[in-house]
């Protein structure tokens, strides 16, 4: 099949579409990212420092400096942007990839109708939370400041502009490590979430049908934390990241 993989220039979604790839070599691949992490002025200078280490450690994990064999589908010949994959020149971009399937790793923009329309077997997106508990943004943060058990990938279909709603196929938990940081812990749910993604693309691929189910009601959709919740975060001796952290296979 022609996969084409939606993601953003950060470390967990580079790491994860590097993963991915190497899950499914028998499939053809296109990656088309969203752009890279940046911060505005505005936001909680904490927030600022949580995106400059992540570019750091995205350079770094591009340029090969980890323990990580990258996929020539991540070479800087071979990705593209995507900004606004809703536009006339953007639904082009993305029709001209011959998507049967299209796969959304943290890919920051939300598609409509006519770019869902065009993969022959639909979208699907890796969520970084817990769903229905965690839509939005930074669901491992708010897990984390939640003092929740479990961190975990939804992995569900887009079947419209919807933010995390559509149907699950499935979800990976794993226990939250208190002991690392937010990023730490983000990178360590995509080895499970891409196994996920894996074998849920073989069975598409074998003409199999996903049980699907659709989403419980309840649960709550999350912004970009404020200053306040980092606060929070700090007094209940978290952190959002560490200058030791690395990537590994």
């Amino acid at each position: 099949m022609k996969i084409t993989l939606l993601g953003h220039y950060d470390i967990a979604s580079l790491y994860a579409l590097n993963r991915l790839i190497g899950l499914l070599p028998v499939h053809n691949h296109t990656v088309l990212l969203s752009g890279e992490q940046a911060s505005s002025e505005a936001e909680d200078p904490r927030l600022t420092a949580l995106a400059s280490h992540d570019k750091a450690l995205s350079d770094r994990f591009l340029a090969g400096q980890f323990d990580v064999d990258l996929a020539a589908e991540l070479s800087e010949q071979s990705r593209a942007t995507l900004n606004n994959p809703n536009s006339p020149d953007g639904l082009q971009s993305l029709a001209a990839t011959s998507p049967d399937l299209v796969v959304s790793i943290r890919y920051r923009r939300i598609l409509r109708d006519d770019a869902i329309a065009i993969p022959a077997h639909g979208v699907l997106n890796l969520h970084s939370g817990i769903l229905p508990d965690y839509r939005g943004v930074m669901a491992t943060f708010w897990s984390m400041l939640d003092g929740a058990s479990e961190i975990g990938t939804t992995l569900h279909r887009i079947v419209d502009s919807g933010i995390d709603t559509g149907p699950v196929i499935e979800i990976c938990r794993r226990p939250t490590q208190y002991s690392k940081s937010y990023l730490a812990n983000v990178l360590a749910l995509y080895a499970g979430g891409c196994d996920t993604v894996a074998s849920a693309v073989r069975g598409i691929a074998s003409g199999s049908v996903l049980a699907e189910l659709p989403q419980v009601s309840g649960g709550s959709y999350y912004s970009e934390p404020g200053s306040a919740d980092v606060q929070r975060f700090e007094e209940l001796e978290l952190s959002l990241f560490a200058e030791d952290e690395t990537v590994s296979r």
